[in-house]
């Protein structure tokens, strides 16, 4: 039987953020309410019923999509344990990896809302230019309903959920994002003693050295020609990728900015949640901030 509570973030890979002294402890930050609390590896990065969809007849599928991750996620220890080492990935590690984050950015809750956003916003404008149409006049008479009183009604039209999210793990299914991620220059990061990296319920961050003073500034794909790509893989260990080669060595010895940076990164990233070893004072502040502007 299928657990209802399905997980976006797997809870193999929350377990590489979890308090070094405490194994099962991962503190977990709202960035809706500004809030925090001590959580686990199983309670958080998950929603009830977050993979399911309905099959023809109505009855809700729970296990499908969730199952079809097993495979992935059963191979995700090997790849820790190779960064947790400083080993060189074979090309099986590597394929995995860029696997591992082409999926965390199809499946991520920002990802299908912002999706499920512009596709509605998509399917109201083509309603408005329909309903201009002698045709809708024709069929909304065959429906038995009166043209003017449904171009004067007031529609919310929302895009199916479940159909998006199994659009979206079809092109991840395709390769395409594996492949664009495979091509790029990676290293890792290594954080120095008592720094931590933190992750999100978003954690491949894309984004360009550009002008912040644009509203554009943190709109890029990893296709962009100056994307750079962070994507935290324990408190200790976060992957970097930009189209240029970015160092002669895979691991690098990141310096306090460093880890500040790529934080500061991941924490404005995320949809809702942060997750992160300990009740930092540094992410609290950031993670405040950001409720505090989402309210405005």
């Amino acid at each position: 039987m299928t657990p209802k509570s399905h997980h976006y973030n797997p809870q193999v890979y929350l377990r590489q953020f979890v308090n070094p002294a405490r194994s099962k402890e991962l503190w977990e930050f709202d960035v809706s309410s500004g809030s925090a609390k001590p959580s686990s590896p199983k309670q958080s990065g998950c929603e009830d019923y977050y993979h399911s969809f309905h099959k023809e007849g109505g009855v809700q599928d729970d296990s499908t999509v969730e199952q079809s991750f097993a495979v992935l996620e059963n191979r995700l220890p090997e790849l820790f344990e190779f960064v947790r080492n400083k080993r060189r990935p074979s090309v099986r590690v590597w394929e995995t990896f860029f696997e591992f984050a082409a999926l965390q950015r199809a499946r991520s809750p920002i990802a299908l809302h912002s999706i499920q956003k512009s596709t509605s916003e998509l399917y109201s404008r083509m309603f408005d230019i329909m309903k201009t149409t002698p045709q809708f006049a024709e069929d909304m008479k065959a429906k038995g309903l009166d043209p003017e009183a449904v171009r004067n009604t007031e529609f919310k039209i929302t895009a199916n959920r479940e159909h998006l999210l199994l659009s979206a793990l079809t092109v991840y299914g395709s390769g395409n994002l594996t492949r664009l991620f495979s091509r790029m220059k990676w290293i890792f990061i290594v954080a120095p003693a008592g720094q931590y990296f933190w992750t999100s319920d978003d954690p491949v961050c894309c984004w360009a050295d550009r002008d912040t003073s644009s509203a554009f500034h943190s709109m890029v794909g990893p296709a962009n020609s100056d994307a750079e790509v962070t994507f935290p893989l324990s408190r200790r260990i976060c992957a970097f990728a930009k189209w240029t080669e970015p160092s002669a060595d895979l691991y690098n010895l990141a310096s306090a900015d460093q880890v500040k940076a790529i934080n500061h990164r991941t924490v404005n990233n995320g949809w809702r949640y942060v997750y992160g070893p300990v009740n930092d004072g540094l992410i609290r502040g950031w993670v405040e901030k950001i409720a505090e502007n989402r309210t405005k």
